[in-house]
C-alpha cells in the first residue's frame, strides 16, 4: 500500500488490516476530545480521496448538529433506532446508574432534550471509497462510555444520515 497521511493522525499504517486509527486527544475542532478516529481503506485508497473525505470533517459542529437532528426526528417513533437506544439506557441499565448518566434524580424526568444533551461523541470513522458508510459518528451516553452501546449517525455517499444502534 502506498503511504498516506491523515491531517488528524499523521502517517497511516494499515499493515495487514484495512483499518488504521488513533485516539484524538483534542478531537476535531473541539468536538470528540478523546474520541477514536478510524480510517477504513485498502490498496485502492488514494491521498486525494483521503484528503477530500477528511475535509468534510472541517465543520464538525455542523456534522454533530446534523446527527442530533436525525436522532431527535426518530424519538417520536417508539420503535425507532434512537428510541431503542434511549430505552436501553432508561430500562435495562440499573436506575441509579441511569440517573447518574443523565444527571437526574429519577429516570422519569429524562426528556428528549435531556437525552440528546447527554450524547457524547466517542468515535469518528471514515471510509473514503465506500458508497453506503462514508462517515460514521459514534455517540455514547457519558464520556467514559459506561455501557457498550453506541448510537451511530451514518452518512452515505449522497449525504443521507441514518441512525444505527451498535454494541
Amino acid at each position: 500500500m502506498i503511504q498516506l497521511t491523515s491531517r488528524f493522525v499523521g502517517q497511516l499504517d494499515f499493515g495487514d488490516d484495512s483499518v488504521a486509527g488513533a485516539v484524538l486527544p483534542a478531537g476535531v475542532h473541539g468536538f470528540g476530545a478523546g474520541a477514536w478516529y478510524w480510517i477504513h481503506g485498502d490498496e485502492t485508497l488514494t491521498q486525494s480521496e483521503l484528503d477530500r473525505t477528511e475535509a468534510a470533517l472541517g465543520d464538525m459542529a455542523a456534522l454533530v448538529a446534523e446527527a442530533l437532528v436525525a436522532f431527535a426526528a426518530e424519538l417520536s417513533d417508539s420503535r425507532s433506532t434512537t428510541s431503542s437506544f434511549r430505552e436501553f439506557h432508561l430500562e435495562e441499565v440499573p436506575e441509579e446508574m441511569a440517573c447518574d448518566l443523565f444527571d437526574v434524580d429519577t429516570c422519569e424526568v429524562v426528556t428528549d432534550e435531556v437525552f440528546l444533551d447527554h450524547l457524547v461523541l466517542v468515535g469518528i470513522a471514515i471510509n473514503p471509497s465506500a458508497k453506503e458508510r462514508v462517515l460514521a459518528l459514534d455517540f455514547a451516553i457519558g464520556a467514559d462510555k459506561p455501557t457498550d452501546q453506541l448510537l451511530v449517525a451514518v452518512w452515505d455517499r449522497n449525504g443521507t444520515v441514518t441512525a444505527h444502534h451498535e454494541s
